[in-house]
């Protein structure tokens, strides 16, 4: 599976459990991993946030694809 797969089913759980609030949460958790140092784990929560945020938002990306 790869990464980016792992950030969109991430993103979509986020957001089933936290509805609006998904971003936010996918934001807080980078910034305590950027706090502890862990900045590649911290850039994977702001790709979660970004994905949140685009599954929340009424206009499809044009980088998503369609299944």
């Amino acid at each position: 599976m790869s990464l980016e797969s792992d950030i969109l089913r991430t993103a979509g759980l986020l957001v089933e459990t936290y509805g609006e609030m998904a971003p936010a949460g996918a934001h807080i958790r980078a910034d305590q991993l950027s706090d502890k140092g862990d900045i590649e784990g911290s850039v994977n929560w702001q790709r979660i946030a970004r994905a949140a945020a685009d599954l929340l938002s009424e206009d499809r990306p044009e980088n998503l694809p369609l299944h």
